[in-house]
């Protein structure tokens, strides 16, 4: 991974105190984020070198707990969890009608699609159409929740998400033709 770059430090330290602190929390951060990504190295420095990046950038604007481990290991902490909800999202959207589709209207038109040929046909519905979709499925808001959003009654969601989910089977169906 490397040093991080000191040049321009300023704040209330110096790039020498900010590299003996690099020096010393490094090892504790990388193997606390080896650890909660299950042995993935490369993640792992990915994210060693974004939690650094943050307490970089804090030092520059004289926060003097980014010389603190337990905030860096905060830091860490959150740039795990942040990974974590990324891969959910990418994975909802990659099977967003998967297997357990089960309020689908026409599910035996999305089951086993292709997650590109869904985002493509996606693409092809009308916003409101694919609004409704993402917020139901890739954001699990709840029917009322929807509503109040958009400022619609329940049942206008309701209807919206049937015609939605329709329009979404019919567009993958051309997509796949």
């Amino acid at each position: 991974m490397g040093v991080v770059p000191t040049d321009g430090v300023a704040g209330c330290v110096s790039p020498e105190q900010f590299t003996a602190f690099y020096g010393a929390a490094f090892r504790d951060v990388h193997r606390y984020l080896l650890r909660a990504v299950l042995g993935d190295r490369a993640l792992a420095e990915d994210l060693t070198q974004d939690t650094f990046a943050v307490v970089v950038a804090a030092s520059r604007a004289g926060r003097p707990e980014a010389l603190s481990v337990a905030w860096v290991m905060g830091v860490a902490r959150h740039k795990v969890i942040d990974h974590y909800r990324k891969a959910l999202r990418d994975e909802r959207r990659q099977s967003l009608f998967g297997a357990g589709g089960d309020d689908v209207d026409d599910p035996q038109a999305l089951v086993g699609q292709e997650p590109a040929r869904i985002v493509q046909a996606l693409a092809g519905l009308r916003s409101e159409h694919r609004l409704v979709l993402v917020l139901k499925y890739l954001d699990d808001l709840t029917v009322d929740q929807i509503a109040a959003a958009l400022g619609k009654s329940p049942q206008a969601i309701e209807s919206l998400l049937a015609r939605a989910r329709r329009a979404l089977a019919r567009e993958v169906q051309e997509v796949a033709s």
